[in-house]
């Protein structure tokens, strides 16, 4: 032991020593929790290199699906993906088809009107064959045409081994493709008659059954059509 006494820190100065670390510790940490932390954010020097010598984020193209920027700074959009509409398109409704146009049924006779004259044992000049023919194997006795104005009245009186029906159905034939139908009309002593009609436009037919064939009378009225 020396001739300088040491002299031993007083209680007071520890007090002292311990305040002042713990506001050297109080102000460490205050300034510490005043630093920005940056979480999850790379810089171009801590991204790896590509093969070639480019960094991840130099320019090029954005990988798929990334929301990156593209060359020149320009955003690139996602693609577009396809959409579908939920709407209900009606079904078109199937055209009918056209019914063909029907074709107009000719009248018997127009004008001129023949003269009227009458003849035996043949048909007359004028008499309109195509309407009011002779039905088959006809043997004629007589046949006239009588015109007046607009208006012609037609006989024929003639005999065939026919019978009736076959008559009848002869005549319904040739007068359906005028347009004129047949019903029942009276008749006398056996006889069958019918009577065809269109428009004001007539025709009888008498048919009488004999011995040796058919007796039949053919009488008709026209109006000529202009």
């Amino acid at each position: 032991m020396t001739g300088t006494s040491r002299r031993r820190p007083s209680h007071r100065t520890w007090i002292i020593v311990g305040l002042s670390a713990a506001v050297v510790i109080a102000v460490g940490a205050f300034a510490l929790g005043q630093v920005p932390v940056t979480a999850g954010r790379t810089t171009a020097a801590d991204a790896p290199s590509s093969p070639g010598g480019q960094s991840g984020s130099g320019s090029g193209s954005a990988s798929p699906g990334a929301g990156g920027t593209g060359s020149g700074g320009t955003a690139t959009e996602p693609p577009v993906g396809k959409r579908y509409t939920t709407e209900v398109i009606p079904a078109q409704p199937t055209p009918t088809p056209a019914l063909p146009s029907s074709t107009p049924l000719p009248y018997p006779v127009s004008a001129p009107l023949p003269a009227s004259a009458s003849a035996t044992g043949k048909l007359v000049s004028g008499y309109p064959s195509g309407v009011l023919p002779q039905a088959p194997g006809s043997s004629i006795q007589s046949s006239s045409v009588s015109s007046q104005a607009s208006h012609l009245q037609v006989s024929l009186q003639a005999k065939t081994g026919q019978g009736v029906t076959d008559i009848v159905t002869f005549y319904r034939a040739a007068l359906a493709k005028y347009g004129m139908y047949d019903s029942p009309a009276p008749a006398q002593g056996g006889a069958t008659s019918v009577r065809f009609e269109r428009d004001g436009d007539s025709v009888t037919l008498t048919a009488t059954p004999g011995d040796s064939g058919t007796s039949y009378v053919v009488f008709g009225t026209f109006t000529a059509k202009s």
